[in-house]
């Protein structure tokens, strides 16, 4: 923290203390105020784009082949939508709201690749870690804001909530802060994980709980890293410890084995057909999954666009006939419930396909296989954005990460910032 003060000195003068302040707030609010990371987006999209217009030179000539990748890891989404709505022949601006905030992100991609951007990246992760006590006093003392018995904040419902919260806890747990002792550090960490938790179990929504889940392991895995031993028996203490809370928590037992019912009556008990698995909301969502197979099969190329009607309930009952009206209005109100899904359906195969693989693929590759020594090598701040997608990627498969603008807006900056200073470290290496 005393190193982002520092950093601060300079302020105004130095676009990068405006860039630093912004970013460590905008986890911060990110989750309790509206709009306030898409404003900050645009921010920092402004601040950073200005001295990349006064000398492109500067920024553009002798870069990596690495830094095109990125850029381009960047900027698919979008033109990704785009290529998918002229193959439909339609430009629809409102679906292109959402991806054209990648185009930001790029943006500030280039600016941080030339400067040494690790106060940012401590920035982030000190503000993440501000927005996980936010949200917490939020739901403490805003209950008012409840979805019934579930935890949420006035205008994130409780299936994001605990998703992104997750989100914020993975870019602290894997940020080294020089400026505390490790035992404090890990007592912060500690602390954070169990606030993170009891948000998790307050909004009730067990994608919440798989992505919290799936980031501890990675991160007990990332913790041990040096020691095979350790992680076994790591990863043997988180799963006894979940199973501890699975057995003593009943929303949590009675949620979890809803679910575990629905998806075996599901693939067992007459598939598809049980009555159970169409009542439950397991089977329901596995069900919309099989529409959405069915949707991406018959639009391939260029997917199912927003102006596309979606095949009536009648028509559709005579190829998927264990479709119930209830789940036909799901799909009707709700769309996809699975972001993986989702893009295939809306951009068809090719283009979802690079989509996907551009927003969580592609990242996990570069830290956790092409770059994982210099990922997991101590004091490299690297491995944040497995963090931050982990949780994230564990919810995509079952709800739409990114139906909120300010959601994709947060991730598309947090890529940047991480692609940015990866980038910057291997062309530092090169001499470029």
């Amino acid at each position: 923290m005393k190193q982002v003060l520092k950093g601060l000195s300079s302020f105004p003068g130095n676009p990068i203390s405006w860039v630093m302040v912004i970013v460590f707030l905008a986890p911060v609010f990110l989750l309790t105020i509206k709009s306030w990371v898409t404003t900050s987006l645009f921010l920092l999209s402004f601040i950073c784009l200005w001295p990349v217009f006064k000398h492109p030179k500067k920024y553009f000539l002798n870069r990596s082949n690495q830094f095109w990748t990125l850029l381009a890891c960047l900027l698919i989404p979008f033109f990704s939508e785009l290529f998918a709505q002229l193959g439909r022949g339609e430009i629809v601006g409102a679906s292109l709201d959402g991806p054209s905030r990648m185009i930001l992100a790029a943006g500030v991609f280039v600016y941080l690749s030339r400067v040494d951007c690790l106060l940012v990246i401590k920035g982030l992760s000190y503000g993440s870690a501000f927005g996980i006590l936010g949200v917490c006093l939020s739901i403490v003392f805003f209950p008012d804001y409840y979805w019934g018995s579930r935890a949420a904040t006035y205008f994130v419902d409780p299936i994001t909530l605990p998703c992104f919260t997750a989100a914020l806890l993975g870019l602290f747990l894997f940020f080294n802060a020089d400026e505390f002792s490790p035992k404090f550090h890990v007592w912060v960490k500690l602390l954070l994980t169990l606030i993170v938790l009891y948000i998790s179990i307050e909004a009730s929504s067990r994608s919440g709980w798989v992505a919290l889940a799936g980031l501890l392991v990675v991160y007990a895995i990332y913790f041990f890293r040096y020691s095979f031993k350790a992680q076994v028996f790591g990863v043997i203490g988180l799963v006894a410890t979940l199973m501890a809370i699975y057995f003593l928590l009943d929303s949590v037992y009675s949620r979890v084995n809803e679910s575990v019912s629905g998806v075996l009556a599901f693939f067992m008990d007459n598939g598809a057909f049980s009555e159970s698995a169409r009542e439950t909301s397991s089977g329901q969502r596995l069900i919309l999954g099989l529409i959405d197979l069915h949707l991406i099969k018959s639009y391939p190329l260029f997917g199912f666009g927003d102006r596309t009607t979606l095949p009536s309930y009648e028509s559709l009952l005579l190829i998927l006939p264990y479709v119930t009206q209830e789940i036909y209005e799901i799909k009707v109100l709700a769309g996809s419930h699975s972001e993986i899904l989702a893009q295939l359906v809306r951009q068809g195969i090719i283009f979802g396909a690079l989509t996907l693989f551009c927003l969580f693929l592609y990242p996990i590759y570069l830290c956790a296989w092409k770059y994982r020594k210099l990922t997991f090598s101590n004091g490299n701040h690297v491995a944040g954005v497995l963090g931050f997608i982990i949780p994230i990627l564990a919810s995509a498969l079952t709800i739409q990460v990114f139906n909120l603008k300010m959601t994709i807006s947060f991730y598309g900056l947090c890529l940047a910032i991480f692609f940015a200073y990866l980038c910057w470290q291997l062309e530092r290496e090169q001499g470029n």
